[in-house]
């Protein structure tokens, strides 16, 4: 590609992520652009052009949301290359880019690397698992109303969320962690996120002194987590493996994950059942009345529930939440008895 658009991942953390690849193609642009704003790096204009040896031009944000078509317009003669931390990709101003340019038939090339997307894998969570990535607006920026739509829809299907936190690397402004949950907290009037919530915070993701964090959202919020990049998770279900991990790797305590495990299955026996309850009443028909019920049915019936009771004290004995279940059963069987005047007794 002698003229054309490159864009080019740096990586995580520093000039050290760049791949030979990304090297080759940066020391063959005629001009060579770094951008900046979408994500704070631990390096340097200096250090950049001393790897790249050539001149390495900074932009702003406005440089490339405002200014691209120039850029793009130079590409048209020249072989112009865009450093971008993580991967070029991430964000959508990238992609933007690359579709301006096929638009005018300027040639472009993608040199890919490292990623929050994939490095997050490093908590344990399994990236299979993770539902809609959503970022978290600076306060001036935008609402925190979408950050909890996708949290909740996630965890309707049981899927994590990675939180990306916004940061405005030209003005030093930046989401901590604590910032992003305590308004998650306040703001969420489903309820999905609470002082009790299991979270992952994240910082410096692919940097020596990275940090990962896990615990209960009220814990979590108040721990320093150093200097930005930061992220956030909020896990949806969990398998035993991704359990394990938590606690080995990143010290998340024992009595947590078996809490959130107890309510996780209550959460879906709940769904199960109200699922079926809900089946039922749309579907069942009415018999002929009146019915003659004698002594032996109600009997049979007190019996019936006399079962649950013991499969409750059964499940209850050994933790599991099926034991909310029976009891219910009992219950519901019981309250039928005295309302169609079955059986006398007193809650």
């Amino acid at each position: 590609m002698s003229s054309g658009l490159s864009l080019i991942s740096v990586g995580l953390s520093s000039e050290k992520d760049l791949s030979l690849k990304a090297l080759e193609e940066g020391r063959s642009c005629d001009l060579l652009y770094f951008e900046a704003y979408t994500s704070k790096l631990n390096t340097s204009m200096s250090a950049l052009r001393s790897l790249f040896g050539k001149d390495v031009t900074e932009l702003k944000r406005s440089d490339l949301e405002e200014g691209s078509r120039e850029i793009i317009e130079k590409a048209k003669n020249k072989r112009i290359g865009i450093l971008v931390g993580g991967d070029c990709l991430t964000a959508t101003t990238h992609i933007s880019l690359i579709i301006e340019a096929k638009k005018i038939g300027v040639p472009t090339r993608i040199i890919h690397g490292s990623s929050i997307l994939t490095a997050v894998a490093e908590t344990g969570l399994s990236l299979y698992k993770f539902g809609r990535t959503v970022t978290m607006p600076l306060s001036d920026k935008g609402s925190v109303d979408p950050v909890i739509e996708a949290v909740c829809d996630n965890l309707e299907q049981g899927l994590h969320t990675l939180i990306l936190l916004d940061l405005d690397v030209e003005s030093g402004r930046f989401v901590t962690v604590g910032d992003a949950l305590k308004a998650l907290i306040k703001s969420d009037d489903r309820e999905q996120i609470n002082d009790e919530t299991l979270v992952v915070g994240l910082s410096r993701l692919g940097w020596d002194e990275s940090l990962i964090s896990v615990g209960r959202a009220s814990e979590i919020a108040e721990k320093d987590f150093g200097e930005p990049p930061y992220a956030l998770i909020i896990p949806g279900r969990l398998h035993f493996v991704e359990e394990e991990a938590l606690h080995i790797l990143h010290g998340c305590p024992k009595e947590l994950l078996k809490e959130r495990r107890v309510l996780s299955q209550i959460d879906e026996l709940i769904s199960k059942y109200a699922s079926s309850c809900e089946r039922v009443i749309n579907e069942l028909k009415m018999r002929t009345l009146p019915k003659i019920i004698h002594s032996e049915d109600a009997e049979d019936l007190i019996n019936h529930a006399r079962r649950y009771l013991d499969d409750a004290l059964y499940f209850a004995s050994v933790k599991k939440p099926t034991a909310l279940v029976s009891i219910s059963y009992c219950e519901g069987i019981l309250d039928a008895l005295k309302l169609l005047g079955l059986v006398d007794f007193e809650w």
